[in-house]
């Protein structure tokens, strides 16, 4: 039987609705024309987000202990950015590392390039991978020069946290957290994935670009699943069970506080 006029009409119709569709699919992973559209600003908090950080300044940990933040640095790699609803992902390059130093604000800004499409969670890694821990002194963020690197250990430091507490019996009053290892079954390289606040998504728009705000809470550090006591521990320089307990609670610490999309 000869189709009839609308018949075609509906054929052509699907037809179309099908490559479009495919379209999208092939062109998902291909890499954004802008150089960035998302920027990530790290905010360092103690005990709540909306507590922002000011080094030297006292605070309380959960037990009851005096302390002040004179450093606090971590490594961000491997950022993805995730939609649950229809299992798309786009993943930044694995070759691009980003040192956090929250003392210096241009550092806690990165900017990345990701494809214009709705997104509901991010994720990243907390550390440096196992193959640039052994590929020795490096370039870019990875330049030992920066202060996270172990000579003696060839390995990074992944997160360091410094400071002074009355609670400390090391001389000064110092504490110094320097949390590193990636081999098992020491590994503190911790993968994080972050819901948005308030079922908020990223909508990135071509040519527009989304702000993202992450709190780094040092609290955290401290407790849960962990005590990290003070007086007990103010020296950590190497791998082993108790860095790999830090890591644990540290990377709880992040948490998204505000996305402004761009209109």
């Amino acid at each position: 039987m000869k189709p009839t006029p609308g018949l075609r009409l509906i054929w052509i119709a699907l037809l179309l609705t099908g490559i479009v569709s495919c379209q999208k699919e092939l062109h998902f992973d291909a890499e954004p024309v802008k150089d960035h559209n998302l920027v990530l600003h790290f905010q360092p908090v103690v005990q709540y987000d909306s507590n922002k950080l000011e080094f030297d300044e006292p605070y309380v940990n959960f037990f009851g202990q005096t302390f002040r933040v004179s450093a606090f640095k971590f490594y961000i790699h491997g950022i993805a950015l995730i939609n649950t609803d229809s299992n798309k992902v786009f993943q930044i390059s694995s070759d691009k590392y980003f040192l956090v130093d929250c003392i210096d604000s241009a550092t806690a800004r990165i900017q990345v390039a990701v494809y214009p499409f709705k997104y509901n969670r991010i994720a990243f890694m907390v550390g440096v991978d196992s193959a640039r821990n052994v590929s020795g002194a490096q370039t870019g963020a990875l330049d030992p020069a920066l202060g996270m690197f172990w000579s003696w250990n060839s390995g990074y430091v992944m997160a360091k946290l410094e400071g002074t507490s009355p609670a400390s019996t090391s001389p000064g009053n110092r504490f110094e957290y320097h949390i590193g290892g990636f081999k098992e079954p020491d590994n503190v390289i911790k993968q994080v994935t972050l819901l948005f606040p308030f079922a908020q998504n990223i909508d990135l728009q071509p040519g527009k670009t989304t702000e993202m705000t992450i709190a780094a809470d040092v609290y955290d550090w401290f407790y849960n699943p962990h005590d990290l006591r003070i007086n007990v521990a103010s020296f950590i320089h190497s791998p082993g069970p108790l860095a790999k307990q830090v890591s644990e609670n540290y990377s709880k610490m992040f948490t998204v506080t505000d996305i402004i999309n761009e209109p």
